[in-house]
């Protein structure tokens, strides 16, 4: 399985996944430059694409007395919105990437052997398969890990409807996993530090 920390929270993929750190990728920073939002990871086992947002709020520090989540909870609407602005353009983003491998002509050459072989190993093999994936939204997914203290049932349903709502025509599912309550536990594990 493959690793990232993200959030103080350790997220494992299963091996089928190719998974890119985006907001630290060398892409994003150019595309952040350029004022584009992104989620913090992209993956793809060659047939879907899922792209992955974190949001720790867990108290990390003990000097806090707010609970972090209050924040969100009094408007779930306001921070849907902000989640599915990276969703956008993130998916900006990879087309964007797209039409940069597809100026150079090798990669043109390439992109159907690219497409045929699993899309892990070098970047020209995953970002073919992103760009691919992206032309039809039945392929994307989108999974929100909403970690909190408590669990937040009503939170979590309540911004998958709005993100529901504001993502319609754009991805397939949507997911909002929290506190290790989450559809994908077959794909992803996730532990904190």
């Amino acid at each position: 399985m493959t690793e990232y920390v993200e959030s103080n929270l350790h997220f494992h993929f299963s091996p089928k996944w190719a998974v890119k750190k985006y907001d630290a990728h060398r892409f994003f920073q150019g595309l952040a430059g350029a004022g584009l939002k992104g989620v913090d990871f992209i993956a793809t086992d060659g047939q879907r694409l899922l792209l992955c947002e974190v949001k720790n709020y867990r108290r990390r520090q003990a000097w806090q007395h707010e609970n972090p989540v209050d924040a969100i909870m009094a408007q779930p609407e306001v921070f849907a919105l902000e989640m599915g602005q990276k969703v956008v353009d993130t998916l900006r983003g990879i087309s964007i990437i797209g039409q940069y491998y597809h100026r150079k002509w090798i990669f043109r050459l390439l992109r159907p052997l690219l497409l045929r072989l699993a899309p892990n190993g070098q970047d020209w093999r995953f970002w073919a398969h992103a760009c691919h994936l992206i032309q039809a939204s039945e392929n994307i997914s989108f999974m929100l890990w909403l970690e909190t203290e408590a669990p937040q049932l009503r939170l979590a349903q309540s911004v998958e409807t709005a993100l529901r709502r504001q993502l319609v025509g754009r991805v397939e599912a949507i997911f909002v996993a929290h506190n290790n309550h989450q559809p994908l536990q077959d794909e992803i594990a996730v532990r904190p530090e």
